[in-house]
């Protein structure tokens, strides 16, 4: 399996981008993303997938079938992966779509995911003749650095934060908000953390979610962390999961690294009580 080893020049440096240059990703670079595809072994290995790489042809008849906040994001190329529908589906469309956009972090490519809002719509668009579900579009090219992007954090629709963008992202949500100590609730002592287990837990921290919300949490046991997904007004379903999936990757890829066996999550009911309140709902662990 393969994994993203630099934490500090992928995970850390990886930014979206809604403004790239009229310039397609050469061949060799795309073989590079299709080797990750290939290669990863996914969080359910039964859902079947696709993976299809579109032009900016294809975006332009997308319309409003996917977006960025209700906008069209234009790009030279697109990734388009499709699954069946089965559980878990999008958690690792998600998974599998994060590994591909950190490689091309590493390849100096920006990406861009967009909202899929119609999924027919988009394979129409993309002269796309299959049975399986749009999980996810990745608009890819390379950045416009010329266009000084600002990130939005957006609490409520009445409280957004908009900062420039700088050469390494800014965690999306600190550890003293991500973490909980054994049930829903307990502050976590980030003390207790050693090296290994706090860098993969950053890499959750700094992965990206529908408008930097982090629909989720994340209970630290004694052998086993549990990601939780918490109420959000403004992530919708599919979104929401995909996150899930996006952050579930961020952590593997880093712990992964460091060890020589690879931590695999688990969609298994947990064993323990995690005190989860109305609305909270568990997710998936992974062993520590």
């Amino acid at each position: 399996m393969e994994y993203m080893r630099f934490f500090r020049d992928t995970i850390m440096a990886r930014q979206s981008c809604r403004k790239f240059l009229n310039k397609e990703i050469g061949i060799e670079e795309m073989v590079e993303v299709n080797r990750v595809y290939d290669n990863l072994e996914r969080l359910v290995p039964e859902i079947k997938t696709d993976i299809k790489f579109t032009g900016a042809e294809a975006g332009k008849k997308f319309g409003d079938s996917v977006g960025y906040n209700g906008f069209s994001i234009e790009a030279p190329q697109y990734i388009i992966l499709m699954s069946e529908v089965k559980d878990f589906y999008l958690e690792n469309a998600g998974y599998l779509a994060q590994a591909m956009t950190l490689k091309l972090t590493d390849l100096g490519i920006a990406a861009c995911w967009l909202t899929v809002n119609d999924s027919d719509r988009v394979k129409e668009a993309a002269d796309l003749d299959s049975k399986l579900e749009v999980a996810c579009v990745i608009g890819i090219g390379y950045r416009d650095k010329d266009t000084k992007e600002k990130r939005l954090d957006i609490v409520s629709p009445s409280n957004v934060t908009m900062t420039k963008t700088e050469l390494q992202a800014a965690p999306k949500i600190s550890l003293d908000s991500l973490l909980f100590d054994k049930i829903y609730g307990k502050a976590f002592n980030k003390e207790e953390l050693y090296t290994e287990l706090e860098d993969s837990l950053l890499a959750v921290s700094h992965a990206q979610s529908f408008f930097n919300r982090q629909p989720y949490r994340v209970i630290v046991g004694d052998s086993e962390i549990y990601l939780v997904g918490v109420p959000d007004e403004m992530t919708g379903e599919n979104d929401r999961h995909l996150n899930y999936g996006i952050a579930m990757f961020n952590f593997v890829a880093v712990l992964g690294s460091l060890r020589a066996e690879a931590p695999k999550w688990s969609f298994d009911t947990p064993t323990v009580n995690l005190g989860l309140p109305d609305g909270v709902c568990y997710v998936a662990k992974c062993r520590i």
